[in-house]
């Protein structure tokens, strides 16, 4: 007898271990949120996006007014580029560790193979392109000696009087600095 009883008991304690492991929670039991769920791999996280990275600051982008006998030089920007057949004051941008002064004296010498001397610089502004740039224009002439400039990156190049810079089709950058010499 003692074999069934034994055999009994131990079906007895199975059968409620069993029945409380199923019945009785041993944690609360919680549906997770879907936050905390995990999406399969081939599926994009949209439940928990990475924080959006911080803005970066405007790229730096000199310019040059370029004065000469009561003439502005003016540089036609080439078709393939960005703003193709635009006139712009030329120029260009700011390498790292470069002041402004140093990029439009290199831009001026690269672009037009010429020698820029600056009188003065206009302020600087930030234009809202769909890259945003802050543009520093520099006024100034050619420097003694140097040689006539040549559109080695522009599509042509044109001396215009001040009163007839508004009739060219200038970049929208350049417009305030525009406003700024008439």
């Amino acid at each position: 007898m003692i074999g069934k009883s034994f055999t009994a008991t131990i079906a007895a304690t199975a059968t409620r271990k069993i029945l409380r492991k199923v019945f009785i929670p041993q944690e609360p039991r919680t549906s997770p949120k879907v936050a905390e769920t995990a999406a399969p791999a081939f599926l994009p996280s949209v439940a928990s996006p990475s924080p959006s990275p911080a803005p970066r600051p405007p790229t730096r982008v000199v310019c040059a007014v370029i004065e000469r006998a009561g003439l502005i030089l003016l540089a036609q920007r080439p078709a393939h580029k960005h703003l193709g057949l635009k006139w712009e004051f030329p120029g260009g941008k700011v390498e790292p560790g470069e002041t402004p002064a140093a990029a439009i004296v290199r831009e001026i010498r690269e672009e037009l193979g010429c020698d820029f001397a600056i009188t003065r610089a206009l302020p600087p502004f930030i234009h809202a392109y769909a890259e945003p740039i802050e543009l520093i224009p520099f006024v100034g002439h050619l420097a003694p000696g140097s040689p006539e400039p040549h559109p080695h990156e522009h599509a042509a190049l044109r001396w215009v009087a001040p009163a007839d810079l508004a009739s060219f089709d200038l970049a929208a950058a350049d417009l305030p600095i525009l406003a700024q010499l008439l």
